[in-house]
């Protein structure tokens, strides 16, 4: 039972803007976000969906985030028809104030209802965040709940007054979460990586070759762990490079997941994120399995946001990398990354006994 202590007042549209960093743990850059509330309100199931840069993806991309949700909520015994509360929040363009913004995300509502009525789910309101301003795109009088600035921390019954009595703090932007991994590399890194994929490839046109670059990578690894936990932040071009196109190899990632034990989680998580940034156009496939081992990584350490959104990058960039995919709907499922470690420990330590003993043959 909620006690006055620990009840969030959600008693007004100003309110209901402020109040989405909280119920995720982050403000989502250019998404879509349902939240169905529960009995204190942030209780109950929320799900994010990126925005794409362009307009004309919105309806599709609306309509599936709408499809999703439905069966995220239900999977979690929440029933959609009691209501949900949609948020599209997006940053103005070059040359675009947050009332163009706004313009444009109108639509998304409308798709967005038809969908979720379709799916017998009901719509409660529709909140636009653009530029620390809201609309509540339902209200239909002229010049009402259009633009109007989120309420201050200073008014003692805003949403952040609130959080801050419970000693909440809101999450941070997507955009400054995902500078730890998104791409940063120098011509210098590009360059070695362009020589790294061609001397790799070619090594592992033969079977004889393909074990060789994989034990190398695995030293590798090894020595790049040591040095982090040393205090290093870099790799250097050449080896960082070799370990990249070195984790194309399922057997190398599983190396890297083996060493996510709880001491070295910290260094872990700076070496994948420094490899994934190293990871420029044209090369930005090849940060897949950096990626999926930061979130790994991010996972052990409990921060989902920043694990889910590594994952969603993975995915968008490889759809088909399946360890990706695997972690993902583990995340959601709410299973035990260790369970996971467990078995990546296992597959490092069947590979260096058969490497051991090549003659002996497993059934």
């Amino acid at each position: 039972m909620n006690t006055p202590d620990n009840t969030i007042q959600v008693t007004s549209l100003p309110n209901l803007a402020q109040i989405l960093p909280y119920l995720l743990g982050h403000y989502p850059d250019d998404s879509i976000a349902l939240h169905a509330p529960g009995p204190n309100f942030i209780d109950g199931p929320t799900m994010t969906c990126p925005l794409p840069d362009d307009p004309a993806q919105w309806q599709a991309t609306a309509e599936l985030a709408a499809r999703q949700f439905v069966t995220y909520a239900n999977e979690q015994g929440h029933n959609p028809d009691q209501g949900i509360i949609i948020y599209l929040c997006r940053e103005p363009r070059s040359g675009q104030t947050p009332w163009d913004t706004a313009a444009l995300l109108a639509p998304v509502t409308d798709w967005l209802t038809n969908e979720l009525g379709e799916q017998r789910a009901t719509v409660l309101q529709t909140i636009g965040l653009v530029s620390n301003r809201w609309w509540a795109f339902e209200c239909q009088t002229e010049r009402c709940c259009e633009g109007d600035p989120l309420p201050s921390a200073d008014d003692p019954t805003s949403i952040t007054a609130q959080m801050k009595r419970l000693g909440r703090t809101p999450g941070p932007r997507t955009r400054d979460i995902v500078k730890e991994f998104r791409p940063s590399a120098d011509h210098t890194t590009l360059q070695a990586l362009d020589l790294a994929a061609h001397n790799f490839n070619k090594q592992c046109e033969t079977r004889l070759g393909q074990d060789a670059a994989l034990t190398t990578t695995c030293a590798q690894i090894e020595t790049a762990m040591r040095r982090f936990r040393d205090g290093a932040t870099d790799l250097g071009p050449l080896l960082a490079a070799q370990l990249i196109v070195g984790l194309h190899d399922d057997g190398a990632v599983e190396a890297g997941m083996a060493l996510a034990e709880d001491e070295d989680l910290p260094h872990a998580r700076r070496l994948w994120a420094y490899l994934a940034r190293q990871c420029a156009e044209p090369f930005t496939r090849e940060a897949v399995p950096a990626l999926t081992l930061f979130a790994f990584v991010a996972w052990r350490q409990n921060d989902l946001i920043a694990a889910r959104l590594a994952l969603r990058d993975a995915i968008t960039t490889d759809e088909d990398y399946e360890l990706a995919v695997g972690i993902h709907l583990a995340t959601i499922d709410g299973e035990d990354p260790r369970d996971l470690l467990a078995l990546a420990r296992q597959a490092r330590a069947d590979r260096i006994a058969n490497r051991q003993h090549p003659d002996t043959l497993t059934h």
